[in-house]
């Protein structure tokens, strides 16, 4: 049980407001008929009759490959697991394939939406029909029904793999449609036909896709499913243990197995992350959330503190907007709001998520034009007028420099007014250095860093010269997340000639670095691709002012092997210039002064300081 500060009354407020985003059922989870949702949508009638046998599980896979196969092969490569799994007795796996241009393996055709059986480890074609679209919620809907039809059982579950975009972009990228998504509201209505037809929860659906364990995504499927198997954060692109999975179905230990199973094969990395969530209490996150719509409403001056010293799912771009989704129990854990997720939710996390709790919350500090999109995904009222409001009673100028920078002992130092303290999300700075020859020398940006000291009202720059190398190239590193045991690093880069974003983790007592792998700059909700022998990376830096459309300029190139090492060292001996910037809780940059240093190797000195 988590520490609280909230009072008795603030709770009793809470109950009278809070809206829950369904009847809360407490279905046992072995039950084979529960209770009908509240949902307006679905019918009051009685289910239909008894179609299977008792014992019986059926697990459906809506298999969209994407770019993920037609790339790497990656849904394959998922197959070849499943084949190799035990399938339990009285158990069956059908899986429905689409989605990609071209298939890899198993003689999967591109140009039709196949429907397979696993049968004795082979993939058994058991229909093959036209091309579909599967981000449609009609195309999900009808392979529902069809396993409904062809495969009844008396527990029934359902897996969407593919790349996944957390609330406001869903699920399931169809690469042949224009990368159409499964919206959340098209998978609503996708599985309430499912439980019209059937009057049964599906014993669990899985997101195999980053970022889906959202509360939006819980929400929906609370009316239609016990459990919800998803990740808050990117998921490596080797995706889960179907071995296990399959050979464990039905088991008392399944989800447990599950989640150590993925943990045991994506161990290497310390960014992953994987819930079980017992969708029968959700109650335990709308209170949640409704605490944390009251506590903003009474002091918005708390939420910089929470999403600063909270989580961040996903990777930011070079524009330096995220995903919006942050961690449901940290969030609460800075509102100091008591919360117990204990039987609610189960997770399995690496070492640089290992605080978090499993469900994330979408809190748009950088997408405010997003708000009226995610009306029709949001089912929480409360939550929902309280965003309108939040950005509706704004102030017009919310950080305001009381000086924006000056000379302080050869640092740069800047103040801002009392009344925008309560508005700081966090502080950084960006490191600007010198590239090229003498006749054509220029600045580029090569990052972002969060080293700036706060005492009586002051922030302070301290740019000692530390930055990552990949061998004895500087690297282009934007801070993500900073806290006192690591820091988590995205580091723009080419690879093959793509520009991609390669992200790591840097371990603090430890001085070491965990690389994670890259995602792709245009997708950056794209799963983590692992780097391979031979991959040839060339490390590049941002021009601030592009001239001729030249957006970056090529420091170095290496090929990823044994001999490429990271680590943290000094710059080189010369001139270098940051300029200092504020985020406020709405989203928004704001930039002080630059000044011009000179480091000399062990220290930098400051030199000049001018308007940006």
């Amino acid at each position: 049980m988590k520490k609280i500060a909230c009072s008795m009354l603030c709770l009793l407020l809470v109950c009278v407001l809070l809206v829950s985003c369904a009847e809360h059922a407490s279905p046992d989870t072995g039950s084979t008929v529960a209770e009908t949702p509240s949902d307006s949508t679905q019918p009051n009638n009685p289910p239909p009759e008894k179609n299977y046998e008792d014992g019986t599980y059926t697990l459906m896979i809506y298999l969209c490959g994407s770019n993920l196969e037609s790339r790497s092969g990656s849904a394959t490569k998922n197959i070849a697991e499943m084949l190799t799994a035990q399938i339990p007795e009285n158990s069956k796996v059908v899986i429905q394939t689409g989605g990609s241009k071209k298939w890899r393996d198993y003689g999967i055709s591109a140009e039709h939406s196949n429907r397979y059986e696993l049968r004795n480890g082979e993939l058994v074609l058991i229909e093959q029909n036209m091309n579909v679209n599967m981000g449609l919620s009609s195309s999900l809907e009808a392979f529902l029904l069809w396993g409904e039809e062809n495969y009844p059982a008396e527990r029934r579950s359902v897996i969407l793999w593919d790349h996944g975009g957390g609330s406001m972009k869903g699920v399931c990228n169809d690469e042949q449609f224009y990368n159409d998504a499964l919206t959340l509201p098209e998978m609503r209505s996708a599985f309430a036909k499912a439980y019209e037809a059937s009057g049964r929860k599906y014993e669990f659906v899985g997101f195999d896709a980053c970022l889906m364990a959202t509360y939006d995504m819980a929400c929906v499927l609370e009316p239609y499913a016990n459990y919800m198997i998803a990740s808050e954060e990117l998921e490596p692109s080797s995706g889960w243990d179907y071995q296990t999975l399959i050979s464990r179905l039905g088991a008392d230990s399944f989800y447990t197995d599950v989640l150590n199973a993925y943990a045991e094969k994506q161990s290497a990395k310390a960014t992953y992350t994987l819930s079980a969530i017992d969708l029968s209490k959700m109650v335990k996150a709308d209170d949640v959330v409704a605490v944390i719509t009251q506590q903003i409403h009474y002091n918005v001056g708390c939420v910089g503190k929470a999403l600063s010293e909270g989580k961040e799912f996903g990777s930011k771009g070079t524009g330096g907007s995220g995903s919006n989704l942050f961690d449901l129990g940290l969030m609460a854990e800075a509102f100091e709001i008591e919360y117990n997720f204990d039987g609610f939710i189960t997770t399995v996390n690496g070492t640089a998520h290992e605080d978090a709790t499993g469900m994330s919350l979408y809190f748009p500090t950088e997408q405010e034009t997003l708000i009226e999109e995610y009306r029709a995904i949001c089912q929480n009222e409360l939550y929902m007028q309280f965003l309108v409001d939040y950005f509706n009673y704004r102030p017009l100028d919310p950080i305001v420099f009381d000086n924006s920078g000056y000379n302080n002992n050869g640092c740069l130092s800047f103040t801002l007014t009392e009344f925008s303290q309560k508005y700081v999300q966090s502080v950084g700075y960006e490191l600007h250095s010198f590239a090229g020859s003498e006749e054509t020398q220029k600045l580029y940006c090569v990052g972002t860093d969060n080293d700036i000291s706060y005492e009586n009202g002051v922030y302070t720059v301290n740019f000692e010269g530390n930055w990552i190398f990949v061998n004895d190239i500087l690297l282009h590193t934007n801070i993500y997340e900073a806290k006192e045991s690591h820091e988590v690093f995205s580091a723009i880069v080419k690879i093959d000639g793509e520009i991609c974003q390669l992200l790591f983790t840097y371990f603090k007592p430890t001085r070491t670095i965990t690389i994670e792998g890259y995602v792709i700059e245009g997708d950056l909700t794209s799963r983590v691709h692992e780097l391979t022998e031979g991959t040839k990376i060339t490390v590049i830096y941002e021009d601030p002012v592009p001239e001729d459309g030249q957006l970056y300029y090529e420091e170095g190139t290496l090929i990823w092997g044994e001999d490429v090492e990271f680590s943290i060292k000094k710059v080189d001996v010369g001139y270098y210039q940051y300029i200092p910037y504020v985020i406020d809780i709405y989203g928004n940059v704001h930039y002080g002064m630059t000044a011009i240093v000179y480091f000399d190797g062990e220290k930098s000195i400051m030199d000049d300081i001018s308007a940006g």
